[in-house]
């Protein structure tokens, strides 16, 4: 394994929907964020010759325990656990403010040349610096259900100015709200989010029109939602699965 870091997080009233339950996005952003400062933070002092390239999320995979339904301060750790080639990955875990685990998760990223956008090894240094073992064991990939029996919607929408980020395309935990807002609230209303996996496919840039495809199956207890991004020629550039729980 790798090189622990933690961050608390404060929840505010501001990140909880109108049934009280933690927007899944806000988690999301608090994982995004302690990847990015827990990289940030350990290679400070290394040029950029040493980091020739950069970083971009190739899949989550988060499952929750359970889910905070008032403010608190949240602590996230994570650790990096795996670099080969030009593939890492990176592990989570979620804690209330008791220190009560709430949920887990993983993350998969690619290394890729800023210029070419195309796949370099990852420098050696960085086993080093993040302490993670050359012959580590690869995690699993992510494994989305066969939906066959769902139900079948679809909606357009066209990115905006404020769906994007720093690196001049959606952000990706925007592509989440996308997919959680086409659901309604005739299902958001009676479930929560237990697993949520995400496959990032291709940048969708500002101005540019995506349908979100979203098959639903649902049974006594829980659903599962599946969603795919397409670009205006079908492309698919974002899938999303949740699976949800019925509310207490």
């Amino acid at each position: 394994m790798g090189q622990v870091y933690e961050k608390k997080y404060a929840l505010n009233y501001f990140d909880f929907d109108k049934n009280y339950k933690l927007k899944p996005t806000t988690l999301m952003n608090f994982l995004q964020d302690i990847s990015t400062l827990h990289f940030g933070v350990r290679t400070a002092h290394l040029s950029e010759a040493e980091l020739p390239g950069l970083w971009v999320i190739v899949e989550w995979q988060v499952d929750l325990f359970e889910m905070p339904d008032t403010v608190m301060d949240l602590t996230v750790k994570t650790e990096p656990n795996y670099f080969r080639k030009f593939i890492a990955y990176r592990r989570y875990e979620i804690e209330d403010n008791k220190g009560k685990q709430l949920g887990e998760a993983i993350s998969k990223w690619a290394y890729i040349d800023p210029l070419s956008r195309k796949q370099i090894n990852i420098p050696k240094l960085l086993n080093h610096v993040f302490e993670v073992d050359e012959n580590c064991k690869k995690p699993g990939k992510v494994e989305f259900e066969d939906m066959e029996g769902a139900t079948l919607d679809e909606m357009t929408r066209t990115s905006v100015y404020s769906d994007i980020d720093v690196n001049h395309h959606v952000n990706n935990v925007t592509y989440i709200k996308w997919a959680i807002d086409a659901l309604g609230s005739e299902l958001l209303d009676r479930y929560q989010l237990k697993t949520l996996k995400v496959s990032f496919k291709r940048e969708v840039f500002e101005g540019e029109a995506v349908t979100v495809r979203t098959e639903v199956k649902e049974t006594a207890q829980c659903a599962v939602s599946k969603h795919e991004i397409l670009s205006s020629d079908q492309t698919v550039c974002v899938v999303i699965q949740i699976e949800w729980h019925m509310l207490n």
